[in-house]
């Protein structure tokens, strides 16, 4: 059988040892961290004030500061770098303008000059965007502005409209009919030497939004009376076409005002916008000046519609631009 036996302790917790005199004393490194106030004894044993710094967090901060010292230096000479690029682009561009000889931009007036006509060039009409399409429109909201395209373009193009009547619509108003036996009158001699758009006209119900379909198979309507004016505007002729004029941001303005006087049901908002359109033609002959224009089609075309509602408040100078238009495009 084993048993144990008790050995003598080496060495006793309480012993004290001698140090010898050849080593300096150092603290706990966990007073450096948790005891700001501990004292420090330096290589030969002698003791520092509480207030002295330690070696090791002296070390680190330089070596901190030297790092965040250079990032700014490095981050200073990048920004150098960008700001002589700068500099060196803003030289190169002027020494472009120079070679180009373009004068620096004049401050732009309030109201831009509008081209007339005779002023936009008359370029060959592109055959590709002539394709043929359905137009959808109410016999009380008749679409006067494609008689107005139809005249206006009768030495540049030939609008070929035929005309049909849905099932849902019993019977032609007397406006209609005359609309429809005006649109589709030609003269054969002339428009057989022109280039064609073919445009079914279906009279149906649906209310004022006239819609035009250039894909029977997609079926995706333009919606509107002036936003089929602005389609025709950029395939027909390019001395008609608005978007080459330099208003064209007021004349977009102003089609926009006119779809909304067609469209708006409430009898105080049309004659808010009728007297807006008429403070935008102010006491010219015309939106387009001396030339009959987009603008002046779309209005006639608009006023024409909801002249039962807001008949009184056409001023004199509307009322003479509208019988311009209707003389000059026979509306």
């Amino acid at each position: 059988m084993n048993t144990m036996y008790h050995m003598k302790p080496l060495q006793k917790l309480d012993d004290v040892c001698d140090v010898p005199s050849c080593m300096y004393k150092l603290q706990p490194v966990c007073t450096f961290s948790f005891d700001p106030a501990a004292k420090i004894h330096g290589l030969k044993g002698e003791p520092l004030s509480a207030t002295a710094a330690d070696p090791m967090s002296a070390e680190i901060d330089n070596f901190l500061k030297k790092a965040e010292n250079d990032e700014l230096s490095k981050l200073a000479e990048r920004q150098q770098r960008v700001l002589q690029q700068l500099a060196a682009l803003k030289q190169d561009l002027l020494s472009l303008r120079t070679e180009l000889k373009i004068n620096k931009p004049a401050a732009a007036s309030s109201v831009s000059p509008q081209k007339t006509k005779g002023q936009l060039k008359a370029e060959p009409i592109n055959l590709i965007n002539l394709q043929d399409f359905v137009i959808n429109a109410s016999p009380e909201h008749v679409p006067y502005s494609l008689l107005a395209l139809k005249n206006l373009w009768k030495d540049r193009l030939n609008l070929q409209v035929e005309c049909f009547t849905h099932s849902t619509v019993p019977k032609l108003s007397d406006e209609a009919v005359n609309f429809q036996k005006a649109i589709s009158s030609t003269s054969e001699a002339i428009a057989s030497q022109l280039p064609v758009i073919k445009v079914t006209l279906i009279w149906k119900n649906v209310g004022t939004y006239t819609e035009m379909i250039t894909s029977p198979t997609s079926y995706v309507p333009i919606c509107g009376e002036v936003n089929i004016l602005r389609y025709l505007s950029r395939c027909g002729p390019s001395e008609y076409n608005y978007e080459l004029l330099q208003n064209v941001v007021e004349v977009d303005s102003i089609l926009d005002a006119c779809y909304l006087l067609i469209n708006k049901q409430n009898i105080k908002q049309r004659q808010q916008i009728l007297r807006t359109l008429g403070a935008k033609l102010g006491k010219t002959i015309g939106f387009g000046g001396e030339d009959v224009s987009m603008c002046d089609i779309a209005f006639t075309s608009a006023v024409k519609q909801v002249q039962r509602t807001v008949g009184k408040d056409i001023n004199p100078n509307m009322a003479k631009c509208i019988a311009r238009v209707a003389t000059v495009v026979g509306m």
